[in-house]
């Protein structure tokens, strides 16, 4: 979700001066396109169900998601319109999910009708409330259960993937954020409203920052968007 959701969360940075750069625009395009292409490749690749083979999803993973911290900083160095690929980037980052949940149960971790139940469930409720808190609770589980394995199963990447989480919520907490805000304003009126009542301050966007988001461009309806807030991914 690197560019939609970070396409101008830049603090307040000046913009830079020149005239658009294609080659940044392409790389951008690239790295998210890498994390279909990881999704797909990790979906097939033979698993087993032993603590190495846990550890290589977890490197796996985490080398692929560092693409999500990058993408968007540099397709906003490009001073290009969002490309069709770079709008669709949380379709991307869910086919990533999933592939990750499909390696799993192919090694046997997750039960594989448990899998499928969660995608229809997922699709349906989609189909009917199309919002992008759907897609962050469909992908949500599946991402949590790789470091629960990990940890529950003694696997040594449990301690590299904590670091990550730590260093990548660090250095993006104003676009963490706005997941959450995002989240937040997709869900029913009234739990929206209780979730806002308790949420910490230090959880919310400031209004400079919640500011530098709404600055940006409505994408079109190809795009994913929250149904009341006008907040896109």
């Amino acid at each position: 979700m690197g560019e939609r959701l970070g396409n101008t969360a830049t603090g307040g940075a000046p913009v830079q001066q020149g005239g658009p750069l294609m080659w940044a625009r392409a790389l951008a395009d690239l790295l998210t396109l890498s994390r279909l292409i990881g999704g797909v490749a990790i979906a097939l690749i033979p698993w087993e169900k032993t603590i190495s083979s846990l550890g290589k999803l977890i490197k796996y993973n985490l080398l692929l998601w560092s693409t999500d911290a990058v993408d968007g900083r540099i397709a906003r160095h490009s001073q290009t319109p969002a490309s069709w690929i770079g709008e669709r980037d949380v379709l991307v980052d869910s086919a990533l999910t999933l592939g990750t949940g499909v390696a799993l149960a192919r090694s046997g971790y997750i039960p594989g009708k448990l899998l499928l139940a969660w995608l229809g469930a997922m699709l349906v409720l989609y189909a009917v409330r199309p919002v992008t808190t759907l897609v962050l609770t469909f992908m949500f589980p599946l991402q949590l259960s790789l470091p629960v394995l990990a940890f529950v199963h003694g696997c040594p990447e449990i301690r590299l993937y904590i670091a990550w989480v730590a260093l990548i919520a660090f250095v993006s907490r104003k676009r963490l954020k706005y997941v959450i805000e995002v989240f937040i304003n997709g869900l029913p009126d009234r739990l929206s409203e209780w979730v806002w009542s308790w949420l910490p301050d230090w959880l919310r966007l400031t209004p400079e920052e919640r500011g530098s988001f709404e600055e940006s461009s409505i994408v079109d309806t190809g795009s994913l968007q929250t149904e009341d807030s006008g907040l896109s991914l």
